[in-house]
């Protein structure tokens, strides 16, 4: 990832190469920044893919870091807290699992719209803890360790730029791993994912910086 991103600052087109390959008019330039910082909040809902239960609603929060190689075609990664909930559906069993992972995203971004994005990628999750609880009033058993494991996922996803700073995200991830398939407890998780985000940096400096070059 560090060979990556420093082979981007070699090669990717600088503010003077913009201007010329493209008239001040005609480019994006309140949206156009190479590299932005966001925080953001990503309510979820997630359920297993080989077992009976019943999803439950959870909120993560996180940090991702853009670069943008050119005015369509952008990478990202960061790092973020994933938490996932599920009630098991058996007669014998109506406990809810909670679960905590810390992941890390590497993600493709392309923007054919001014305000639309798409993006693709995958995730590394690395496992954290997890509690087990008969109903929501019963106390809180801690998961054995080895019952749960690290893991990897793949998602894709729509973003729309509602104003300079703001956005929001919806995805849909899938997070697997072959791990100790005959125990009750799955690793294989699917769900829908709702993200607000709030840029750090702020596009509007860069056309700014564009104008001042220009004038």
């Amino acid at each position: 990832m560090v060979v990556l991103l420093s082979a981007s600052f070699f090669y990717a087109q600088d503010g003077d190469l913009l201007i010329q390959q493209y008239d001040k008019n005609s480019i994006d330039l309140e949206f156009y920044r190479k590299l932005n910082f966001e925080v953001f909040l990503e309510p979820n809902y997630t359920n297993t893919v080989d077992r009976e239960t019943t999803g439950k609603i959870n909120l993560n929060f996180g940090t991702n870091i853009h670069y943008r190689f050119t005015r369509t075609f952008g990478f990202s990664t960061g790092v973020y807290i994933n938490k996932i909930s599920y009630q098991n559906s058996l007669e014998t069993n109506k406990s809810i699992d909670n679960l905590k992972f810390v992941t890390i995203p590497f993600i493709v971004k392309l923007y054919p719209l001014r305000k639309i994005n798409f993006f693709l990628g995958g995730t590394y999750n690395f496992y954290q803890n997890g509690f087990n609880r008969i109903n929501k009033e019963a106390e809180k058993v801690e998961i054995s360790e080895g019952v749960f494991a690290n893991s990897l996922g793949v998602f894709t996803g729509i973003e729309y730029i509602i104003k300079k700073r703001l956005s929001i995200s919806g995805s849909y991830k899938i997070q697997k791993r072959n791990y100790r398939n005959y125990q009750t407890e799955t690793q294989n998780l699917k769900g829908f994912y709702i993200s607000l985000n709030f840029k750090i940096l702020n596009p509007e400096k860069a056309k700014n910086r564009f104008n001042g070059i220009t004038n």
